[in-house]
């Protein structure tokens, strides 16, 4: 790429800015679209290395106060107090890659490919008209995916509880948890 040993670069910032050129048809520099796969690839191997390849800890710093909503939510879906209460259709929310991709290694679905513009994640809640048991459906980018400890992609809803549980905090246990990571750090130091 013509860059120095000794400089440093940051491979997200220059992931971000190839990608929001090719999205918004902008000009590009062409010795960053040579080396876009090279970009993409060290940006994921950072964000693995930070993420301590799926450190329990850090998983839970990055996406535990999210699961922790997910679970209150889908389970107030499920069982509303009080009965008959009317409850949301549709639940949304919006980040960024840089929490999708923590988000899918704690699924055990991240394809080690960084996610295109616009990536989304869809959970969807199912019950079976029959048996009235509940399941939940992931869908990454329009593609269904098998959660792992899922035997499949139409996943009973406690086996996906029990996966969003592995990494789920409180907003209580989530400052309790930045607490002692910054304690280690000061340690570390």
């Amino acid at each position: 790429m013509g860059i120095n040993d000794d400089t440093d670069v940051d491979f997200f910032l220059l992931l971000d800015n190839i990608l929001a050129e090719q999205v918004h048809n902008l000009p590009s520099c062409p010795v960053l679209k040579d080396f876009q796969e090279t970009v993409e690839r060290r940006s994921v191997d950072s964000l693995l290395f930070l993420l301590e390849d799926g450190s329990r800890e850090v998983l839970q710093m990055s996406v535990g106060l999210l699961f922790y909503t997910l679970r209150k939510n889908i389970t107030e879906a499920v069982d509303p107090s009080p009965p008959g209460e009317k409850t949301r259709k549709l639940i949304l929310y919006a980040s960024h890659d840089t929490t999708l991709i923590p988000l899918m290694v704690a699924l055990g679905t991240f394809d080690r490919k960084w996610p295109p513009y616009a990536a989304d994640v869809t959970l969807e809640l199912y019950q079976h008209q029959q048996s009235k048991e509940w399941f939940v459906r992931m869908s990454y980018h329009g593609e269904e995916r098998v959660v792992k400890g899922c035997r499949a992609g139409l996943c009973p809803l406690q086996e996906f509880l029990q996966v969003l549980s592995q990494y789920s905090v409180s907003p209580e246990e989530y400052n309790s948890l930045c607490s002692q990571m910054d304690g280690n750090q000061q340690t570390d130091s």
